[in-house]
């Protein structure tokens, strides 16, 4: 009695027997979904062998390739045919949904999150194509935003030039839900700057600071109209209150016995490096002629 018991349990348990009944409880079609996920992944890794065998891949690019191209036509040709096994008693097609839906939740959560970045970067808070930004530490300029992700054209890592490096970075736009990043938008497309001097403590510091101040004056100010104008534009989103606008030289002594004078200026972002190489022209040419001014060296 305990044998036939015994047999008729594992006949119950018979992947042909579940497949060929219609009236299949949630436990027998689980049963029944592992026997069909096992004899998916067995037909997969046999035709894979038999394919490397009749025609083996000639690098491992191509194998790559291959075996991706394979995995995605399995899960395909599986999921297509398996559909009416699992769904065919519709008592468990309730739980199945809400099993199948929270899965996809879980598993396309970057997707989502893409989505949620992608409005927030076309909101009002957000940035645009020409806008250059720093996230995670990389700062370039938006060349392209899509659906699911945003691009950058990458700027130096160096702050003292702003300068290309001609290499396109692909970020997910969810990058902007987890991480903070900064924006020079072209409704405020200047940044403070500031070059340092290093003088000898036997330099004239007031003839050093008066050429520079006016090197500041005459060559890099910006129009005071175009900087309200700027701050009028980013007010009507933004509480902004820039403050004093104008060039200005900072000397100090420093402890090793040296005078720094501080230039700190207002420059369009992309000109950052050219306003330091004219400032630096500048500077050379005009303390050249001076007997009593003597820039330091290490």
């Amino acid at each position: 009695m305990g044998g036939s018991s015994l047999k008729e349990f594992y006949w119950d348990l018979n992947p042909l027997t579940l497949l060929v009944r219609s009236n299949r409880d949630f436990a027998e079609t689980m049963i029944l979904f592992g026997y069909m996920v096992v004899f998916a992944v067995f037909s997969y890794k046999v035709t894979m062998i038999l394919v490397e065998r009749i025609k083996p891949a000639p690098d491992a690019v191509h194998e790559y390739n291959r075996r991706k191209v394979a995995r995605m036509g399995f899960l395909l040709v599986f999921g297509i045919a398996y559909l009416p096994v699992i769904f065919s008693s519709l008592s468990l097609l309730p739980t199945v949904l809400g099993l199948a839906g929270a899965g996809i939740v879980i598993s396309l959560k970057e997707v989502w999150l893409n989505m949620v970045g992608w409005f927030m970067i076309m909101g009002a808070n957000g940035f645009k194509v020409g806008d250059r930004i720093e996230l995670d530490n990389i700062k370039g300029d938006v060349v392209n935003i899509g659906f699911f992700k945003f691009t950058l054209l990458e700027i130096a890592s160096d702050p003292r030039f702003e300068q290309s490096t001609n290499r396109l970075i692909h970020f997910p736009n969810y990058n902007i839900v987890l991480h903070r990043f900064f924006i020079v938008s072209e409704t405020m497309d200047f940044v403070w700057d500031e070059f340092k001097v290093y003088l000898n403590i036997n330099s004239n510091w007031e003839k050093a600071e008066k050429i520079c101040s006016q090197i500041l004056h005459e060559e890099l100010v910006l129009a005071p109209e175009l900087v309200e104008s700027k701050i009028r534009e980013m007010s009507k989103n933004y509480l902004v209150r820039l403050g004093k606008t104008t060039p200005i030289v900072y000397t100090s002594l420093e402890p090793e016995g040296t005078i720094l004078m501080c230039l700190r200026y207002l420059t369009p972002i992309r000109s950052k490096r050219l306003n330091r190489i004219l400032i630096s022209k500048e500077i050379l040419t005009k303390f050249k002629n001076e007997n009593d001014i003597h820039i330091y060296t290490h």
